[in-house]
């Protein structure tokens, strides 16, 4: 049934249109007016229609240019960040590393100003003991020329003393030459280092003073 009053509704409506187009076609002038009106109705919709889209794409297109720009002006700061950060964190190693070696030649600087300083003075003590070995053997002498001493006194005197001044004077060489650390002044060094490994968990010292595990040496 409602099939059928669609039907008829369609029907009706062509058949009003037909009656209306033979109106029209019955009066050129209005016929002509109206096909005028309809076709700059259509012009003006399609003009209209056409230029909301060109306004809706160049919006578009304008918006993803910038976002191109923008994408583009962040790639550029954002290369430009990371050239200043690695030439900052260049210039930062080639300091740190200027400072260790700075570090180390000072420290080592220090250690052999140490060494020449001791061993001058030590030097000193050792040439004060021969000052005083030759001032005793002259009073030795001056008394044995006075007849104070015998001369078998003063020869007994003069060896024990030299004996004395020798004895120091050998020992301090061979102790500088063969046993005293070539580093550390306060040190020395015995035959087994480096040749015997410390027991497993003991703390040894390495070259430097620093301490460090002996698994690890």
């Amino acid at each position: 049934m409602t099939e059928l009053i669609s039907k008829d509704i369609v029907d009706l409506q062509d058949i009003e249109k037909i009656q209306f187009m033979q109106t029209l076609q019955a009066d050129p002038a209005k016929y002509s007016a109206y096909i005028q009106e309809k076709s700059g109705r259509i012009l003006q919709e399609t003009v209209d229609t056409k230029r909301a889209s060109f306004v809706k794409i160049s919006t578009d297109m304008a918006r993803q240019m910038d976002m191109d720009h923008n994408s583009l002006a962040a790639m550029e700061r954002t290369t430009d960040l990371s050239a200043q950060q690695d030439f900052i964190i260049g210039q930062q190693r080639g300091m740190a590393a200027t400072t260790k070696s700075n570090e180390d030649l000072t420290r080592r600087q220090v250690e052999i100003n140490n060494w020449y300083y001791e061993n001058k003075r030590e030097t000193l003590f050792v040439l004060q003991l021969l000052l005083l070995v030759l001032l005793t053997a002259v009073v030795i002498l001056s008394l044995t020329s006075n007849g104070l001493l015998t001369q078998q006194a003063a020869d007994y005197l003069l060896f024990f003393v030299i004996m004395v001044g020798g004895g120091v004077w050998g020992y301090r060489w061979y102790y500088t030459k063969n046993i005293r650390d070539r580093r550390y002044w306060n040190r020395r060094s015995f035959e087994e280092d480096g040749k015997v490994a410390p027991p497993s968990g003991q703390i040894c010292i390495g070259e430097g003073g620093e301490t460090k595990p002996a698994d690890s040496a």
